[in-house]
């Protein structure tokens, strides 16, 4: 050891000293080496990040007590100029990993002080950051995460009726954040931001509200590149001609209706089915974003159920229901924004005709975010969540292709 240590120079020690720090959280990064006389990757980091926040009043419920604590720990790679890649180059040098985050959820209460928190979740996730600024020695970064939680303390009509937000002791996760980071010398970054935060189970289990939250954050980073080593210069891009795309896709998805149809065993409440086929023609811009306008076609097979619940309730008789009843159609906005085979999407649409929901009043605006993945330029798959102003509606799964696809834009 001591023989290892005194034939390395100032970077190698470094390295070294790296290295066990990343052997103490269980990861083993030579896994990823590149080779040659260093032990570990010039581009991996690592990040620990404190977040403090509170949740944010999506519901009527009363908030008796509201702060949250967690704590954020990151394993990255960094990315520069060395391997002239355009899609790098067009965001600025991004960073992307996998992320574990530790959140204590238990001062946060709903109703009187007397009943019980969230618990302390986990989430292990992806993310991306990329900066919208880029100086000497300042960046401006916005971030995106995804992935999935567990731990929560869920809803329980007995233990805790409260408890709206979460039905299931598991749940998806999204996070958007902005920060700004300033480069200390050598090897460290220190940043502060604010991030939003999302838990929900895409209403497989209600009730389901979901959780949010608004948080700031303080980050230290450590990196196993000097700072100044690092090239990110931009790389010289020919304006691309405008491409068209056509694409065709399939999404399922199964969900429970609000616990007002069974508040008294919400847990034996029957799950649901719908459907969407959805077309789209696209422009896309440039390397990375593409624009335009689509069709939904929906089927729920809730419709007969929900009309002849509402007129019982109103006693009112149950009338002759209609295949048109479990239907619906709608025309939507999309952007898509691309890094190398992964697009994330963002849609809001307007509903063409009455749906019937799970609502009293129909909402008549939708909005879906999701990824997908390009095997191909003509394949994809991918996961939606669809919502009606910020509450979750349903969680999709979706496979789709590419009718018409003009080439000229690579997506290696």
């Amino acid at each position: 050891m001591y023989e290892f240590i005194e034939n390395r120079n100032r970077k190698s020690i470094n390295n070294f000293i790296f290295l066990l720090l990343v052997f103490t959280f269980g990861v083993n990064p030579l896994a990823y080496s590149y080779g040659g006389n260093d032990s570990i990757p010039r581009k991996l980091f690592l990040s620990v990040n404190v977040q403090q926040g509170s949740l944010l009043k999506t519901h009527s419920v009363y908030i008796a007590n509201n702060y949250y604590i967690g704590l954020d720990i990151r394993l990255g790679i960094q990315t520069d100029e060395s391997h002239k890649n355009i899609f790098d180059s067009s965001y600025r040098y991004p960073k992307y990993g996998l992320g574990y985050s530790i959140g204590n959820m238990n001062d946060i209460i709903l109703g009187d002080e007397s009943n019980e928190g969230f618990g302390k979740p986990m989430v292990l996730y992806a993310f991306f950051s990329s900066p919208a600024y880029r100086g000497n020695w300042f960046l401006m970064n916005y971030d995106f995460g995804a992935g999935i939680a567990y731990r929560f303390k869920n809803y329980d009509p007995e233990i805790r009726p409260n408890n709206v937000l979460i039905g299931t002791k598991g749940n998806g996760y999204i996070s958007v954040g902005v920060d700004g980071q300033w480069e200390l010398p050598y090897h460290s970054t220190l940043g502060i931001g604010v991030t939003f935060k999302h838990f929900s189970n895409g209403s497989f289990q209600k009730p389901n509200n979901g959780i949010n939250l608004l948080m700031g954050t303080l980050t230290y980073q450590w990196g196993a590149y000097n700072n100044r080593e690092k090239g990110y210069s931009r790389i010289p891009v020919e304006l691309i001609q405008p491409t068209f795309e056509w694409y065709v896709y399939w999404g399922n998805a199964v969900r429970m209706l609000d616990t007002d149809f069974d508040k008294d065993k919400p847990k034996d409440s029957k799950r649901w089915y719908s459907t969407t086929i959805s077309t789209a023609a696209l422009i896309q811009t440039s390397f990375r974003r593409k624009f335009g306008l689509g069709l939904d076609f929906f089927y729920f097979d809730w419709g007969h159920y929900v009309i002849n619940y509402r007129n019982r309730t109103n006693n009112l008789e149950s009338v002759k229901t209609k295949i048109t009843d479990n239907m619906a159609a709608g025309i939507y906005l999309t952007h898509e924004a691309g890094y190398r085979k992964l697009w994330a999407i963002t849609d809001v649409g307007f509903y063409l005709n009455d749906r019937v929901g799970d609502v009293p009043i129909s909402p008549w605006i939708y909005e879906r975010v999701g990824i997908r993945y390009r095997p191909t330029d003509r394949y994809f798959v991918g996961l939606n969540l669809k919502a009606h102003l910020v509450k979750a509606d349903y969680l999709e799964l979706v496979v789709g292709y590419s009718l018409v696809k003009n080439k000229g834009v690579s997506l290696k």
